[in-house]
């Protein structure tokens, strides 16, 4: 759709026309104050800080105008490299701002992830927004609080000490009516004040002498501050990059090849000339691209050419492809995964599993095994590209924008400092699924046409092109003594990489590389104390598909394998599953949340599976727990299962979590929720099917994801350790880790048998009772 100048934030305008919002024209149009970092006489040190006109590079983090702007209106605006990804972390990074600034939250804006407006904290992913860039938020702040002190000081020449700053105001203290507001000290001015900045990314070091504040005077963090997002999302009248238009840009498609690894052998342009508001033909090795004025048009010349959809294969369309038939059969994957070579990884090596192995008195082995996996994103991938001769100008939702700055810097030989990433919200993130790659397929396109020009992936690009989440293999083995006790504990994975940042588009067109591949680890720390441990990943690249991070990878599945099997040692020990892992842990985080969770649930003592149940229905309830970054939770689960279908629902949860200091309860509630909701659509449906040539489950119908009537009827959450002297670590990934192993053991209590194989689909739980039965 296209949006009204009214219904974009300050810094849309520039997508309508209307302004250009560098901070030059933000300043001038404002007469507002940016603040920034040195130790002197803040009276004088008013200067100009323009950036240079032929630079959009990243500003000084050096500066505090980097960081903060305050206007004459007393409203002011926090800058930060990181994006909101649904996560609520604009708001939870404002709420830090306003706390040590002392300034009123609901007058403070903040500007994301542009990268000629914000300084580099590193890209937004695994739960380590808050983490690290709130500190430097932290100190920055604290910082701008101070230098308004001491201009308010010489103001009313006094000694600072003597002043207090509160929600945007100074005043003497225990004097009433002597005060001034923050945008009357700025008075139209800039403060160009340095301070001390060292590092970068997630190792940037801000202001770290700034007086902070004593956390337990906080009164902004910590609290249920409603999200900033939410209202324009509920409203329609948020602007997601699939939203944003550019004054004459044209519309783009990219032209799958049939085959993953297909060559591209000849582009027969027939007829493309007729479709009214047709362009142009996009060709660069293996990548081929349609360029149209309307979108329209170019979705009829993709498919004249053949999107790679046609069942008939390689020469269903006027672009012929080579007949590439290289990924592994779907079955096979497993085997393929233990025959591929890569790194061997120690996890854990305590004792000697195999010299204990021979005196146990019970031997227990499993193998787990999880599938590809796809983001999932309802909104597909989209971006422009507006590519010059010597400068770029993209509009995005990357996770990742300063990353992706010098990505398009190498891929097109011009200078980062003559390129802006423009960062909007996309519509579906949560890892690396397609929204770096359609930046360079707006790039080809544009610098070909030399305009700019809109890419807006369709859905089977999404759902085929996108990386997937690998899958992986797992093989346990445990013994027992004869008192219960375990003895022998050994966990091997096979995990392909979670960390592929290569480009597709630069790939197809046989451009020099750029990110790297990777080998999958373990993502998960070895945490029971059993006298003989033997816990080792294989990693090796990418297995047939393209595969990058999926929300918590590589965790989830893991936490899924070592959580399951530990149940399973329980029940062959004929003890209480919670018993069990406490026995076996001296993590006092750990025991915490799982208490927690059992008293929040009203857990009673026994072993699985529950009693026998008559009927068709049966209910069962399963536990686990993970660390994934220093946060602990603990979920416990309530489920049915029908006999006769094979169908589970979810009826019961309850999440116990501890990521230290919480900033804002309700943003973090609303994590935990939607990590629930989606691990249990990944652990019940969701599953990447493919043929030899490519990705098959194109649409919802070939990959279901769980729908409305699925959720739990109750989430419970109970938040652990939230208390100021702890620090904060983050709330966007761990709670999806413990599902998977929740549901299959819940599954065992209920009808004692055990789901090995993720998704849980009814078939394949039927399947687990007639081998059972």
């Amino acid at each position: 759709m296209n949006t009204r100048p009214e219904d974009l934030h300050d810094n849309d305008r520039h997508e309508t026309g209307t302004l250009p919002l560098s901070r030059r024209n933000f300043l001038k149009g404002t007469a507002g104050l940016v603040v920034a970092f040195a130790i002197v006489d803040p009276t004088a040190a008013i200067a100009a800080a323009e950036t240079a006109a032929d630079s959009v590079g990243s500003p000084d983090s050096g500066k505090l105008y980097a960081w903060l702007a305050i206007r004459p209106d007393n409203t002011a605006t926090l800058f930060t490299g990181k994006v909101e990804t649904g996560t609520g972390v604009e708001t939870a990074l404002a709420q830090i701002a306003a706390e040590e600034l002392e300034f009123p939250i609901n007058r403070l804006d903040v500007v994301m992830g542009t990268t000629s407006q914000t300084v580099d904290q590193g890209p937004t992913y695994g739960s380590m927004a808050v983490r690290y860039a709130g500190p430097q938020i932290r100190h920055a702040a604290a910082a701008a609080r101070k230098a308004l002190l001491d201009l308010a000081a010489a103001r009313f020449k006094l000694p600072a000490q003597q002043l207090e700053a509160k929600e945007g105001v100074v005043s003497i203290i225990g004097t009433s009516g002597k005060s001034v507001t923050f945008g009357e000290l700025v008075a139209g001015k800039r403060l160009d004040i340095a301070i001390e900045a060292s590092g970068s990314g997630f190792g940037l070091k801000v202001a770290p002498d700034a007086p902070v504040k004593d956390p337990s005077t906080y009164a902004v963090v910590g609290q249920p501050v409603r999200r900033k997002d939410i209202p324009g999302k509920v409203t329609g009248q948020f602007t997601y990059i699939q939203d944003v238009r550019v004054d004459g840009m044209l519309h783009g498609r990219v032209v799958r090849p049939y085959g993953v690894g297909a060559k591209l052998e000849s582009v027969d342009e027939t007829g493309l000339k007729d479709i009214p508001g047709f362009v142009q033909v996009v060709r660069s090795g293996n990548f081929l691209g349609v360029v149209a004025e309307t979108e329209w048009a170019a979705i009829q010349a993709a498919e004249k050419l053949g999107s790679g959809l046609d069942p008939e294969g390689p020469q269903a369309g006027q672009a012929k492809w080579s007949d590439w038939q290289g990924l592994p059969e779907q079955d096979a994957v497993w085997d393929t995964l233990k025959k591929t070579t890569g790194t061997n990884n120690s996890v854990a090596a305590k004792g000697s599993v195999d010299l204990a192995l021979p005196f146990a008195a019970k031997t227990i082995q499993a193998t787990y095994k999880t599938p590809f996996q796809m983001h999932g994103s309802i909104g597909p991938s989209c971006a422009i590209a507006d590519v010059k001769a010597d400068s770029a100008t993209f509009w995005a939702g990357t996770q990742m924008p300063h990353q992706m700055r010098a990505d398009m810097a190498e891929m097109l030989g011009i200078p980062e400092d003559r390129i802006d990433v423009k960062w909007f919200e996309a519509s579906g993130a949560y890892g690396r699924n397609g929204l770096e790659h359609v930046i360079p397929d707006a790039a080809l396109m544009s610098k070909a046409v030399g305009r700019p020009v809109r890419v807006q992936w369709m859905r089977w690009d999404e759902h085929g092109w996108e990386p997937k989440g690998p899958p992986i293999l797992q093989e346990l083995t445990g013994a027992l003594d004869k008192d219960g006790n375990v003895v022998a504990w050994r966990h091997h994975m096979w995990v392909p990489t979670t960390g592929d940042t290569r480009l597709i588009a630069v790939e197809l067109a046989g451009l020099p590389q750029i990110g790297s591949e990777g080998t999958g680890d373990s993502a998960i720390g070895y945490a029971y104390t059993f006298d003989n441990a033997d816990v080792a990943c294989h990693g090796m690249g990418r297995v047939g598909l393209l595969t990058a991070w999926l929300r918590s990878p590589a965790q989830f599945e893991t936490t899924y394998a070592m959580e399951a099997f530990i149940d399973e040692m329980a029940a062959a020990a004929g003890q209480d599953p919670l018993s069990f892992r406490l026995r076996s842990l001296d993590d006092k985080r750990a025991i915490d949340v799982l208490r927690a969770a059992a008293e929040a649930y009203g857990w009673d003592s026994r072993p699985s599976p529950a009693p026998q149940q008559d009927g068709k229905l049966a209910k069962g309830r399963g536990i686990a727990w993970v660390n994934r970054d220093d946060v602990r939770v603990a979920t416990i689960a309530d489920v049915m299962v029908d006999r006769d279908s094979g169908a589970i629902s979810v009826k019961r949860v309850v999440v116990a979590h501890d990521c230290g200091l919480v900033v804002n309860p309700d943003g973090l509630s609303n994590q935990i929720e939607g990590n629930v909701i989606q691990s249990l659509s990944r652990t019940l449906h969701e599953e990447v099917t493919f043929d030899r040539a490519h990705v098959t489950s194109r649409d919802w119908e070939g990959y279901p994801i769980l729908r409305f009537e699925e959720i739990p009827d109750t989430i419970d959450i109970v938040l652990v350790n939230n208390r100021p002297e702890y620090p904060s670590y983050g709330g966007g990934e761990p709670s999806t880790c413990p599902t998977a192993a929740v549901i299959s053991n819940a599954v065992y209590d209920a009808i004692g048998v055990r789901l090995r194989q993720t998704p849980f689909r009814p078939d394949r739980v039927k399947a687990a009772m007639s081998r059972t039965g």
